[in-house]
């Protein structure tokens, strides 16, 4: 089974913040132990790169990267021809971020880790 993690949720993750429910820490923490996948998508890593430049967490966007790519359980997924379609058939999303991140989800047919409430009313597999 496949988790996504959004820009919030993986931030606060990274930065071990008390934001991030227990229910979504377990399974960050079930990923750090191998035991699950949590995919992140690309528009997640661009977020967060605005996150940082804009000072908003204290971490360093390399440091994210070489966690990522030593990382077995954790995953980049790339925009592709895939992603795009099913980005085309999710309407009612002001944020584009938020419909790119919800697509990835159904493309991999995965859990969402989200607090954001639009994105639970948009998608029924989401983790709070």
């Amino acid at each position: 089974m496949y988790y996504i993690a959004d820009t919030h949720s993986f931030l606060w993750y990274l930065a071990d913040s008390p934001l991030l429910s227990n229910k979504a820490k377990k399974f960050f923490d079930l990923a750090d132990r191998g035991e699950v996948t949590i995919i992140i998508p690309a528009i997640v890593l661009l977020e967060t790169i605005d996150v940082l430049d804009k000072k908003k967490v204290n971490l360093k966007f390399e440091e994210i990267v070489l966690k990522l790519n030593q990382a077995s359980n954790f995953i980049f997924s790339e925009i592709n021809w895939s992603l795009i379609l099913e980005v085309n058939k999710l309407k009612g999303f002001k944020d584009l971020h938020d419909r790119i991140i919800v697509a990835t989800a159904k493309v991999f047919d995965a859990y969402l880790i989200s607090r954001d409430k639009i994105i639970k009313n948009f998608y029924s597999k989401t983790i709070w």
